[in-house]
C-alpha cells in the first residue's frame, strides 16, 4: 500500500528531461512499493531499480550515469561496427 500522503516522483515531476527515457511509471505493492520500472535491458526483461539507484539515477539528470542505461544507448554504435 502507498503511504498516505506520499505523491510518487514520476507523478509529480514536470521535468520530464531529468528522468531516464527508459524509466516507465508503475504501480505495484509486492515486497515494497514499486513507482517505476526500467526497461532498458538488453535481453527486455523489466527490472525494478534499488531505491537508491532509482532517487539518485533514475529520476534526475544523472541518469546518463546509469551503466544499463549507457549500454542500452550505445548498442546501435557497437552493432554498426
Amino acid at each position: 500500500m502507498r503511504p498516505e500522503g506520499r505523491t510518487p516522483f514520476l507523478e509529480e515531476s514536470s521535468h520530464s528531461q531529468d528522468r531516464c527515457p527508459f524509466l516507465k511509471a508503475a504501480q505495484a505493492d509486492w515486497l515494497w512499493p514499486v513507482e517505476g520500472i526500467c526497461r532498458a535491458r538488453m535481453d527486455g526483461r523489466l527490472m525494478v531499480p534499488p531505491v537508491p539507484h532509482y532517487l539518485n539515477l533514475c529520476t534526475r539528470g544523472e541518469y546518463r550515469l546509469c551503466e544499463i542505461f549507457r549500454a542500452r544507448s550505445h548498442a546501435p554504435e557497437k552493432a554498426a561496427a
